[in-house]
Order: C-alpha cells, then sequence, then structure tokens
C-alpha cells in the first residue's frame, strides 16, 4: 500500500491511536455502524492520510520542515517558500522565511489566546550561525501529523483530545511529528472533530456513506468544484 512509509507512520501507532482516542470519546471512530460501514470508513480514512502525509512519509510540513538539522535532541527546521525550495534534495535556497533578519508567524493566532490556544510566539527570530535561517521545531505550529494539524488553536484542542492534557503538544509540538500514536492521532482528531459546514469526516463516512464529503471536509477549497 506504501512501500516507501516511514517512522512514525507505524501500525503499532496506528492502532494505538484508535484505541486511546475511542477510550476517551463516546463517539467511536471506525466501530460505529455496520461491519461494512466500518470498513467503508477505515478505507476512506486511510486514503486521505495516504495522500495527505505523501504516502506516510511526511510527518512535518515540507516547506516548513523538509530542509532540517539536528542538533543533540533538538529539531531545527527552515522556513520556505515554494519558490526556493528544493523538493528532490529537501534543501531550501537562499534564506528562506526566517534569515537575514527576517522574523516568522510560527503558524501563532495572537487573537485566539490561551486557555483557548497555546501561548505563542509570532516574531519568531532565526537562530545565530551555523544554523541561520533555522528555527526550533518545538516553537512552531505548522503542520504536522497523517492529516497536518496546523496552528496553535487547533494544537491545544488536538492535545486535550489526544492526550487528555491540553498543555502537551502546547510545550513541545514536535510530538506529533515523533511519537506515532500522535502522528496517527492528528489525524484521528481532524477526521472526528473538524467541523465544516455542520458535518465531519466521520459523519460523511458513517452516515451519510460520502466519500466526496469527506474530501470537502479536508480540502473542499483546493480540491471540490
Amino acid at each position: 500500500l506504501a512501500p516507501k512509509a516511514q517512522y512514525p507512520y507505524t501500525y503499532e501507532g496506528l492502532c494505538e491511536a484508535i484505541d486511546g482516542y475511542n477510550d476517551g470519546h463516546a463517539e467511536k471512530i471506525f466501530m460505529m455502524g455496520t461491519e461494512h460501514e466500518r470498513k467503508s470508513e477505515l478505507a476512506s480514512f486511510l486514503g486521505h492520510t495516504l495522500h495527505e502525509s505523501d504516502e506516510w512519509q511526511a510527518s512535518r510540513e515540507y516547506l516548513m520542515c523538509g530542509d532540517k538539522k539536528v542538533v543533540g535532541t533538538e529539531t531545527y527546521c527552515k522556513p520556505c517558500n515554494s519558490e526556493s525550495f528544493d523538493f528532490d534534495n529537501f534543501v531550501c535556497n537562499g534564506a528562506g522565511l526566517v534569515g537575514d533578519g527576517l522574523t516568522f508567524n510560527g503558524y501563532c493566532n495572537r487573537v485566539v489566546e490561551p486557555p483557548a490556544a497555546c501561548a505563542c510566539e509570532d516574531t519568531l527570530k532565526s537562530e545565530s550561525a551555523p544554523l541561520d535561517g533555522y528555527i526550533p521545531a518545538s516553537k512552531v505550529f505548522f503542520g504536522r501529523g497523517a492529516i497536518q494539524l496546523s496552528w496553535n488553536y487547533n494544537y491545544r484542542a488536538a492535545s486535550e483530545a489526544l492526550t487528555g492534557d491540553p498543555m502537551t503538544f502546547c510545550e513541545d509540538p514536535d510530538l506529533v511529528a515523533t511519537t506515532p500514536a500522535y502522528a496517527w492521532g492528528a489525524g484521528v482528531f481532524f477526521w472526528m472533530e473538524n467541523l465544516k459546514e455542520e458535518t465531519t469526516c466521520h459523519i460523511e463516512a458513517l452516515r451519510n456513506h460520502d466519500f466526496g464529503g469527506t474530501l470537502n471536509n479536508i480540502n473542499g477549497g483546493l480540491e471540490c468544484p
């Protein structure tokens, strides 16, 4: 199905994400309806996550952290625009979005404040040389996971839904990119709780039997006419 799949997208992590979410919520993912409906919902979920995560290879948003360096236990990302990013070699050419004295928003919405969102910095600055142009992954709320979790307010909501503690992902959002259950859990959270036009992917798949409806919920503005 996905021969190039990479960690953290493990089978064990998927099972842990499903069980963990279902243990804490009355509305269950892949455990409601007839056997056919359960299998159909799971197939829809796997199809979407396969597409959204580049065949289960991307745990972090490529433009934001495809060019990365690891120093000790810390990952540093070089945010980039599409014109400067080399997708073949995962290199951001030039200064990127943070080098040369630029500041970066960090997917920080200051309008939504704690406790409704993670506290965040909207003027992140580059590390000093030799990490010019790079910022710590642990400070940025860019897209991560099987269906990308983005922005500080979504990290707070997902953290509470998946870990029982709203601060887990606020303190280290990169856990979503490095922990199998959370990488899959980001997709589970979106599937079950992202409300668009008064419906969710879960409702569209299970009750309406509409794969197109799940697509509209995820990327309707881009992929649905």
